[in-house]
C-alpha cells in the first residue's frame, strides 16, 4: 500500500484566505494609525515652527537693539554745547547738487519733511504704521565745542580764519583729511538761522598741526600755539567740484564751526520699516545706499523721554514723562519750527523709548491667536499704542520688545 505524504485538496471549501470583513478591519486600523501619525507630526511641526520663530525673533531683536543703541546713543554729539544749533535749517550740497533741503526721500521716508533742521533725535509719528526716527550726531574727539571764525581774508568763503583756545581739525598720521564742519550763525534774532556743512581741505591748516595730549590726536594749532605774536590761523576748505562747496553768505552773522569728524563717521540718518517688513537706515547725505538691518519687522514706534519737571524736578537729568510724537508741542513739525523757545524744549529730551514688534517668518497654528498689539502699555491711554490685527495677520506669531536708549550727550550742560 502506498502512503500519500501530501494529501490532495479535494474541494475549494478546503482553501482559506482573508475575508472582506478582515480587510475592512485592517484598513480601519491602518487609517487610524495614519491619522495618529499625521496628528503627531503636525503637532511636532507646529511646535518646531513656534520655537524656531521665537528664536528667530529674539535673535533679530538682539541685532536690532545693538544697531539702534549704537546709532541713537551718540545723538547730539558735536552739537550739545553750542548755541543756536538746535533747530537751525540744514543746508548741504555736494558736487553742485543740493542734498538738503531734499527734492524727495525714498520710501518709507517719502512723507518726511524735505527741509530738515538740526535735532539730536526727531520722531515723525506714523499713525497706525511705523514711526520714522531721525538721528544726528558728529564723531569728533573735540566734540561739543564750537569754534568762532571770521570769513576768509579774500572773501571767497574758501577758508576759515580761526582764533580760539582749543584747536580744531583732527589729523591722524598718514590719514587723508576729509573732516566735515557745520557752520552755524550765532548773531541771529527770533530763532536759529541756516547752518551749512562744509569740508576741510587736505591742507586744512595754515599752521603746523600740534599734539593735543588730552585727545591723543594732532589738532590745528590754536591761537596760543602760533608763533608769537599770536595771529589768526586759517583752515582751508575743500571747494573742488566734487566737494560740499563753499560757505554761503553767513559772514555777517558771527558764525561758529562745529567739528563733525571724518566724513563717513557723522550720522544724519532716518530709520523706519518698509512695506517688506525690513528695518532700514537711510543716509540723508547720500554717502551710502539704503541699509536694511532687520527683517520680519511689523512696527517700530518711539516715545521721547523728557526731563520736563512734570511730576518731578526740571533740569535734573531725570526723565519725568514719556511723550508721544503725536502730542501738541512734540510733533516733528513743532520741534522743527525754528523758534528760539523750541531750543529749550529740545534740550529736555534725554532718552527715547523704542517699541518693536517682530513677526514669525511662517504662519503658526495656534488656538490662542493674537488679535491686538499694545505698545507702551504702562503709559496713559493717549501715550500708549494699540493696533488691531487683521485675520491674515493673526495667522502669525508675534514678539513685542520695549527698551530705553539714553541720549548720553544730552546730559551735557548746554550753552
Amino acid at each position: 500500500m502506498r502512503t500519500r505524504f501530501f494529501p490532495r485538496l479535494n474541494s475549494s471549501a478546503d482553501q482559506r484566505g482573508i475575508s472582506l470583513v478582515e480587510t475592512l478591519v485592517g484598513m480601519v486600523v491602518g487609517l487610524v494609525a495614519s491619522l495618529v501619525i499625521m496628528k503627531s507630526f503636525t503637532a511636532s511641526e507646529s511646535f518646531r515652527r513656534s520655537v524656531s520663530g521665537t528664536a528667530d525673533t529674539v535673535q533679530t531683536a538682539a541685532i536690532t537693539n545693538s544697531r539702534l543703541n549704537m546709532l541713537v546713543e551718540e545723538a547730539g554729539a558735536s552739537f550739545v554745547q553750542g548755541r543756536n544749533v538746535w533747530g537751525c535749517k540744514l543746508l548741504v550740497t555736494r558736487s553742485g547738487a543740493a542734498l538738503l533741503p531734499a527734492d524727495s526721500f525714498p520710501d518709507p521716508f517719502a512723507a518726511f519733511p524735505k527741509a530738515v533742521r538740526v535735532l539730536p533725535v526727531g520722531i515723525m509719528n506714523g499713525g497706525v504704521e511705523s514711526d520714522v526716527i531721525m538721528v544726528m550726531a558728529g564723531s569728533s574727539a573735540s566734540a561739543n565745542r564750537d569754534i568762532p571764525f571770521d570769513p576768509s581774508p579774500d572773501g571767497n568763503a574758501a577758508s576759515l580764519s580761526v582764533s580760539n583756545p582749543n584747536g580744531i581739525g583732527m589729523a591722524n598720521g598718514g590719514v587723508a583729511i576729509d573732516d566735515l564742519l557745520l557752520s552755524v550763525p550765532q548773531d541771529v534774532g527770533g530763532g536759529p538761522g541756516d547752518c551749512q556743512i562744509v569740508q576741510v581741505a587736505s591742507n586744512f591748516s595754515g599752521g603746523a598741526a600740534v599734539m593735543n595730549a588730552s585727545l591723543g590726536l594732532k589738532v590745528m594749532p590754536a591761537e596760543t600755539a602760533v608763533v608769537a605774536p599770536a595771529s589768526y590761523t586759517s583752515i582751508a576748505l575743500n571747494v573742488t567740484a566734487s566737494s560740499y562747496g563753499k560757505l554761503a553768505a553767513l559772514k555777517a552773522n558771527s558764525p561758529s564751526a562745529f567739528h563733525l569728524g571724518r566724513e563717513t563717521a557723522a550720522a544724519f540718518s532716518l530709520v523706519s520699516v518698509n512695506a517688506n517688513g525690513e528695518l532700514l537706515e537711510y543716509d540723508m547725505l547720500k554717502r551710502r545706499g539704503m541699509q536694511p538691518f532687520a527683517e520680519n519687522v511689523v512696527l517700530i514706534k518711539a516715545r521721547y523721554g523728557v526731563d520736563s519737571g512734570v511730576g518731578g524736578k526740571a533740569n535734573d537729568n531725570v526723565i519725568d514723562e514719556w511723550v508721544s510724537p503725536a502730542e501738541a508741542g512734540w510733533t516733528l513739525a513743532d520741534l522743527m519750527d525754528g523758534k528760539s523757545a523750541t531750543e529749550q524744549k529740545i534740550d529736555q529730551i534725554k532718552a527715547i523709548r523704542i517699541g518693536l514688534v517682530l513677526r514669525s517668518g511662517q504662519a503658526v497654528s495656534s488656538d490662542a491667536k493674537l488679535t491686538q498689539i499694545v505698545l507702551f502699555s504702562d503709559l496713559s491711554d493717549t501715550r500708549k499704542f494699540t493696533r488691531d490685527l487683521t485675520s491674515t495677520e493673526q495667522l502669525y506669531g508675534y514678539q513685542v520688545f520695549d527698551w530705553v536708549i539714553p541720549l548720553r550727550n544730552m546730559k551735557s550742560t548746554p550753552k
